[in-house]
């Protein structure tokens, strides 16, 4: 996969087949519908597999340490509206609040909406 940071944020992409394996191993996720077309579409997600949710919270995460790299989180919490499929294109983009959230091409709403705090130091 292949990522790039431009004036708006941080784009991934396309979501291997490969890549969610990696995740999954990581993980110790073995959920077929990140593994296997055929599991996916007898899920009902369509003919693609599904990329797991804690990949797709690391987009963000990755361009939040990008942008802050001396901060550290003190908490992260996240709100999975959607999901993200072998091939999607991802567009992670970081908000004041702060926060972030990940795009999926041709999709308007985030998949995914991000809220964090650093911790203060002195």
């Amino acid at each position: 996969m292949t990522d790039r940071q431009d004036e708006t944020g941080w784009s991934f992409g396309p979501v291997s087949g490969p890549d969610m394996a990696e995740w999954c191993a990581l993980l110790r996720d073995d959920n077929t519908i990140h593994l296997r077309r055929e599991a996916a579409e007898a899920a009902g997600f369509g003919p693609r597999r599904v990329n797991p949710g804690p990949a797709n919270l690391a987009y963000v995460i990755s361009a939040a340490m990008a942008a802050h790299p001396q901060a550290e989180f003190a908490e992260i919490a996240a709100f999975f509206a959607d999901n993200v499929f072998e091939g999607d294109r991802l567009a992670a983009r970081l908000t004041p609040e702060p926060g972030g959230a990940l795009y999926a091409e041709g999709r308007g709403a985030p998949v995914l909406r991000v809220q964090f705090s650093f911790k203060e130091h002195d």
